[in-house]
């Protein structure tokens, strides 16, 4: 069913953008500040737990979130359609963030936990899938229409982990997830309304497809996957590989690099000393939701200009090595002028230089990747494709806490070496292979 002229992205894409714009302010709000609730005293408003169990209770938020997409990805698949899976996540996720404002202990924050977890399991995925369901196999407007959505997407991000990475310091924890709570279930509100301009899209599951505008063919769940079809999912399985890479180095600015920012940097505005939380997830936002319409005009031009038609996949993510390694040369370049000094001496330019690159190749990469998941995909395995794409986020959110572990046998410059060195040779690997790749697509 054509439910928009080609000409503009269609009016359903703002309405889904506006979706995850409400839970990533409920998230990025959330989030951020679990572990400080966690091992804040309780005469200060947290549980009172030491900061060790803390980090390892917090961790698992950002890597179940991640891990559950497969799972709401073969329900959608098989059972309920995605539309359907959004609806219960968003119910799912204010109800988990709801048990933030009364909990006592850390049973309370594991349910949360458990409860988020799965609501995103519902929610994230399936609404990537269905922004891809927006637009034909091979319309152009579908990377731009990714972009868009993660404009929105660091939106939410940028807002929530601000508002409620301040408001905690004023207003206490429960209420921040009180809020929470309360702009998940304004998620869910916001969809209602967009599914007027979906048409039917989204109300079956993906074992079926809407192929006209005059009738729904049924896709044979029980043939067997064409070789074509095999390549392309070997090669979403390929890419997934590199992705693993990509997010290992890249959730440093969350774990050891902030570390490093705490110890070392400055991040005063005069008497005002700046959260650390706000040097990681809250700039980082600010810069996707610049950069993001910049991005998307890039891949756009390109693709009405360039004699090949827009870079591949492949060449997009080589890219996003690139420009998160230059950014880890940034951070050889701090380490040398610090020369060993223990005091937060360091420039915060260093840190917003770093940041600068490692978001260009966030760009690069994380908007796109749904994008070629919804083109390459089997349709009756859409959204479980999608969710293995989130699971080598996952695989990489668990390892990332091991490189501070590197990092402590052989040293902060050593590792900032490394990293660029390892992403450098992946990028070229990637170049290399990518007329190979593409051709499994074909």
């Amino acid at each position: 069913m054509q439910l928009e002229p080609k000409q503009g992205q269609p009016k359903a894409l703002y309405g889904l953008g506006l979706t995850f714009t409400f839970e990533r302010f409920a998230y990025y709000g959330g989030k951020p500040i679990l572990v400080l609730f966690l091992a804040y005293a309780v005469a200060k408003g947290g549980l009172g737990i030491s900061k060790s169990e803390a980090t390892v209770i917090a961790a698992n938020l950002g890597a179940f979130t991640y891990l559950a997409p497969i799972f709401g990805g073969i329900i959608a698949d098989k059972w309920l359609g995605p539309r359907y899976c959004i609806m219960i996540g968003t119910v799912l996720m204010a109800a988990g963030w709801s048990l933030g404002y009364f909990a006592t202990s850390a049973a309370w924050i594991n349910a949360l936990i458990i409860v988020v977890s799965i609501g995103t399991g519902f929610f994230k995925g399936n609404l990537n899938a269905l922004v891809g369901e927006l637009y034909e196999k091979e319309d152009q407007r579908k990377d731009m229409g990714y972009s868009i959505i993660y404009s929105f997407v660091n939106g939410g991000a940028f807002v929530g982990s601000l508002a409620l990475g301040g408001m905690y310091i004023t207003h206490g924890f429960r209420i921040c997830y009180l809020l929470a709570a309360i702009f998940a279930l304004m998620s869910g509100i916001v969809f209602l309304f967009t599914c007027k301009h979906l048409g039917d899209l989204g109300k079956r599951p993906n074992k079926y497809s809407v192929a006209s505008s005059k009738a729904d063919v049924k896709v044979d769940v029980n043939r067997p996957l064409t070789k074509r079809e095999k390549n392309q999912v070997l090669v979403i399985f390929i890419l997934a590989l590199f992705s693993v890479f990509f997010w290992l180095f890249y959730n440093q600015s969350e774990a050891s690099l902030l570390l490093y920012v705490d110890s070392y940097t400055k991040f005063n505005i005069g008497n005002f000393k700046v959260p650390a939380t706000w040097t990681t997830t809250s700039f980082n936002g600010l810069l996707c939701v610049v950069l993001s319409p910049i991005m998307a005009t890039i891949w756009f031009k390109l693709s009405k200009t360039r004699k090949n038609g827009d870079l591949t996949m492949t060449q997009k993510i080589a890219l996003a090595y690139i420009f998160l390694g230059i950014g880890f040369l940034v951070m050889v370049g701090a380490e040398f002028v610090r020369g060993g000094v223990t005091t937060a001496s360091l420039s915060m330019l260093w840190i917003l230089m770093f940041t600068l690159f490692q978001t260009i190749g966030e760009m690069c990469f994380s908007p796109l990747g749904n994008s070629v998941v919804s083109k390459t995909a089997p349709p009756k395995y859409l959204a479980l494709l999608m969710g293995v794409w989130s699971f080598a986020t996952f695989l990489a959110q668990k390892g990332s806490g091991y490189i501070e572990g590197i990092i402590g046998q052989l040293g902060l410059m050593q590792v900032f070496i490394a990293i660029p060195s390892i992403l450098f040779v992946g990028s070229l690997i990637l170049f290399a292979c990518n007329k190979k790749i593409t051709e499994l697509t074909e």
